[in-house]
């Protein structure tokens, strides 16, 4: 529940995020630029929901972040992927496709986080 939570929370925040740039700067940013900057914005907004609420694990906060970055940086491939595909092959608007792409993400990036960014260390289980 935590995960699903944080999960619709980041994707709430990137959905505004990206909906607002789309919107305001459209005319002279390309929408794939605007994914990539939500997305960071995002992962910064975020990092502190997955690390202190669904993973609550503790250790360096710097480390923890680009790790968790690491795992951002492949929903963003995902995302800009995805959302290519969506606008420019089955030329859906930008934004009907941005919605599309945020639902299936989630699902792939849970496990990423889980198995790897906020993975506890044998050490820590053992103690």
């Amino acid at each position: 529940m935590r995960y699903v939570f944080a999960g619709s929370l980041g994707a709430g925040v990137y959905y505004v995020l990206f909906s607002l740039g789309w919107l305001a700067l459209a005319r002279w940013v390309p929408y794939l630029v605007l994914a990539v900057a939500a997305s960071t914005m995002t992962a910064i907004i975020t990092y502190p929901v997955y690390r202190n609420v669904v993973f609550r694990t503790g250790g360096p906060i710097l480390r923890g972040f680009l790790r968790f970055y690491v795992v951002c940086l492949w929903a963003m491939f995902f995302n800009v992927a995805g959302l290519a595909a969506l606008v420019e092959l089955v030329r859906l608007p930008v934004l009907v496709a941005q919605a599309i792409v945020l639902v299936v993400g989630p699902v792939i990036n849970y496990q990423a986080g889980r198995l790897w960014a906020f993975r506890q260390r044998e050490e820590i289980h053992a103690q």
